[in-house]
């Protein structure tokens, strides 16, 4: 499925979905955070405390969203 809506993508288009795929994880858990009332220091000392809640698995649906916000960066005719 994800290889179907990628066509056109350069070998760094597929680099940049992978990293932005792979930081949804990140995101989730500061979001969390953030709904905790932490933020600065309180957040640094939150993520440094509680490295395991980094460990969650990239789903389809983080590659789908990163594919949502990263697009093709070159021409058809420059992958030629």
């Amino acid at each position: 499925m994800l290889s179907e809506r990628t066509g056109g993508y350069s070998g760094a288009d597929i680099a940049n979905v992978s990293r932005d795929a792979a930081m949804a994880s990140v995101r989730k858990v500061m979001e969390k955070a953030r709904q905790q009332g932490l933020n600065g220091t309180a957040m640094q000392k939150y993520l440094s405390d509680n490295k395991e809640v980094f460990h969650d698995a990239v789903t389809q649906d983080d590659f789908l969203v990163a594919l949502w916000k990263v697009g093709k960066s070159v021409g058809t005719g420059d992958l030629e």
